[in-house]
């Protein structure tokens, strides 16, 4: 019996789309964005994920490695943090999950984006917990997270199920003993929690 929901954050309830990070910074750097791109999102990203960079820090050491000039942190920001939008469909399909079951939200992500995400997302009466990689120090799929998701679950990993549009992160979780789906779409999410009866019966 699913005692828990984890839920992923990017592509199943919010859209994003990083190439508006790297457009913007090749209009004020005057470098293809094809030239940033495996830097802003390779290892200093996973560092940043994990909560191991500050932003300053994340923004000065992209500089170094893609031979950009000093920006204004101003501009950083902006380009990084202004790439999210909601998936209405998804979110309201979590605000009927049926009562009793816990909602956690399970997300690799950083300080800038989960505060461009709350620009447009309210967690608050959607989730009852918040399980995120900077906070906890390691993203998906390394132990640890898994760990941290589980103890926000408050129930054993079979009792929990997993949604995420990544499935090699599904697979992970399964590893684990976490049962999930792949969300193609926010309304096949919804669609998958309707037919696992997990959402409330419709009123009269």
């Amino acid at each position: 019996m699913t005692r828990a929901l984890l839920v992923d954050l990017g592509k199943v309830l919010v859209g994003f789309d990083h190439q508006v990070t790297c457009d913007r910074l090749a209009e004020v750097t005057g470098i293809p964005a094809g030239r940033l791109r495996p830097v802003l999102f390779g290892e200093l990203e996973a560092a940043f994920d994990r909560g191991h960079l500050s932003p300053t820090a994340f923004f000065r050491a992209c500089e170094e490695q893609a031979g950009l000039p000093r920006l204004s942190d101003e501009a950083w920001m902006s380009a990084w943090r202004d790439i999210f939008h909601p998936l209405p469909d998804a979110i309201a399909a979590l605000g009927h999950v049926r009562r009793g079951i816990r909602r956690v939200l399970v997300s690799n992500t950083n300080e800038l984006h989960w505060e461009g995400v709350l620009r447009v997302f309210e967690p608050r009466g959607l989730l009852d917990a918040l399980v995120l990689s900077f906070r906890v120090g390691a993203t998906k799929p390394d132990p640890a997270f898994w760990d941290a998701a589980i103890a926000a679950a408050g129930c054993a990993p079979g009792d929990c199920l997993y949604a995420d549009d990544r499935p090699e992160l599904v697979a992970a979780a399964a590893a684990r003993g976490i049962p999930g789906f792949v969300v193609s779409n926010s309304v096949a999410f919804a669609a998958a929690l309707g037919t696992r009866g997990l959402l409330e019966s419709p009123g009269p």
